[in-house]
């Protein structure tokens, strides 16, 4: 029997919406599991990109707590912030939940398996290439989900007999942006510090779009690049034989994980404390199941988001 709840939730997007397709999806999937259950999601899009994001979401944090929503979702940037907001939620009785664990309380968590699927893309690439190959690795911004992908391709790489020629940890190694623009320059830096590679692996699908274009400009096709999250331009690259796979991380199931937390709590008195939810592990799409592979906008519908807090 599917859990029922009643009243008003509002997410904290981290990027605006038809800026990042993972993105778009996991509130996607957030909101259909919520609906399902009798919640009300409202969306605010607070853009990590803007200097004063975290401001922001003190405010809209705030402004929910004085219009009575029965829970917050944030998705943790800065494993710090928006602790002080977060308090106030909780003192004035809200729920909050987030997606990956910040450093701060808060009632429920989706903990993505970062390191794993970072590890497992690099050993995917490693099958493609020569012991002792020359591979680089694009970075990300400095954010958990993605400093934790990294290091899980750096631990790929360096266990599966792969020369890795950078770091990327480094800011100049890191599409900071995270978007494929962003992934373009970083790459064009890249190729230009190391002339000799077999492969690469950008830490996600835009990024490996941009460094499909970078490729593309400087006339170095032949490098193999895997990367994750298994977004349409993303698969269909692999179905063009232009990459080499990209890891399905499941968006919208990711969104509904959480969203089986947040129906947990608010249906039920009887749950206390910080509930920990582990997000799917996916899967990896290449040449021998692209065919197969089911748009995420399949799985699940994408009902249009409700943006703003609404009338109080």
């Amino acid at each position: 029997m599917t859990s029922k709840a009643s009243g008003r939730v509002l997410y904290l997007n981290p990027m605006d919406y038809g800026t990042n397709p993972g993105v778009d999806a996991i509130a996607h999937g957030l909101h259909h599991r919520l609906e399902t259950s009798g919640l009300e999601l409202r969306v605010v899009f607070n853009d990590f990109s803007r200097a004063d994001w975290r401001e922001r979401a003190a405010s809209t944090i705030d402004a929910a707590i004085a219009a009575k929503f029965r829970a917050v979702v944030i998705y943790v940037l800065d494993p710090m912030e928006p602790a002080a907001a977060v308090a106030r939620a909780r003192k004035a009785g809200l729920q909050v939940f987030s997606f990956e664990r910040p450093r701060f309380p808060v009632d429920g968590s989706l903990v993505y398996p970062n390191f794993n699927q970072g590890t497992y893309m690099a050993e995917h690439l490693a099958d493609r290439l020569r012991t002792g190959a020359a591979v680089a690795v694009v970075g990300g911004p400095k954010i958990i989900d993605d400093d934790e992908l990294v290091a899980g391709i750096v631990n790929g790489v360096d266990r599966s007999g792969l020369n890795r020629v950078n770091d990327p940890t480094e800011d100049k190694y890191r599409n900071e942006s995270d978007l494929r623009p962003g992934g373009r320059v970083t790459a064009l830096r890249i190729l230009a510090d190391f002339p000799q590679l077999d492969g690469m692996v950008p830490f996600n699908d835009e990024t490996m779009l941009g460094t499909l274009d970078a490729l593309d400009e400087t006339g170095r096709e032949s490098i193999k690049v895997v990367s994750r999250n298994g977004t349409p331009k993303a698969v269909q690259a692999v179905r063009e034989g232009r990459s080499e796979g990209t890891w399905d991380i499941n968006a919208p199931g990711i969104g509904g994980a959480l969203g089986d937390v947040i129906v947990r709590h608010l249906a039920s008195s009887a749950v206390d404390g910080e509930d920990l939810a582990l997000g799917p592990i996916g899967q990896m799409i290449d040449a021998s199941n692209v065919a197969r592979w089911k748009a995420w906008s399949e799985r699940i519908p994408f009902a249009p988001l409700a943006e703003g807090l609404g009338d109080d």
